[in-house]
């Protein structure tokens, strides 16, 4: 943590915790950029899956010059998210979109989804059956309460999906239309 601290990406109070500082909040982000690209880049020109993506990341991405970063995104032509279903970032923003689990939806929500690479093997395979991929968009039919299952609408059929593996799922809202927006169309 003092190594963070000295070059100014956390602050850090002892028994307060560690905080980002906004140095260290757009080096996080550019840092998931990179990460994100690579994943892309694995899966869209050297064919790996979209799951195994995430684990060869990590093997060099870090040592990634910017220039080689900006050419890979420019020649997967400006992917808007990885091969996991999450939005990669602007160059250079200081946030990320919300991304809250898909148990958090009530009927009526749609939203599109997102597979963190690091979920177990096992649980990927059943959302598979289910239609539930990174990119897939689903509205949410029933929840059920005291943390009852939900009732999903995937690509034109019902899926019922537990409490416990739907909030291993993430999903991203669509952009709100306008109202000038719903009315041309």
């Amino acid at each position: 943590m003092k190594r963070l601290a000295d070059r100014d990406l956390v602050d850090h109070k002892p028994y307060r915790g560690v905080e980002l500082t906004a140095v260290g909040r757009q080096a996080a982000i550019a840092a998931i950029r990179r990460h994100r690209i690579v994943e892309r880049f694995l899966a869209d020109m050297l064919g790996y899956a979209w799951n195994e993506a995430d684990r060869l990341a990590t093997a060099f991405e870090h040592d990634l010059p910017q220039e080689v970063e900006d050419r890979l995104y420019v020649a997967l032509d400006r992917p808007d998210s990885c091969p996991h279903g999450f939005p990669i970032p602007a160059k250079e923003t200081a946030e990320l979109p919300d991304m809250p689990p898909l148990y958090a939806l009530e009927p009526g929500d749609v939203a599109v989804v997102a597979v963190p690479g690091s979920t177990d093997p096992e649980i990927v395979a059943f959302l598979d059956t289910l239609g539930l991929r990174p990119g897939v968009e689903v509205q949410v039919k029933e929840k059920h309460p005291f943390d009852g299952p939900l009732v999903l609408h995937v690509d034109g059929n019902d899926r019922t999906l537990g409490a416990t593996v739907a909030n291993q799922v993430y999903v991203q809202r669509p952009a709100r239309r306008s109202r000038r927006d719903r009315q041309l169309g």
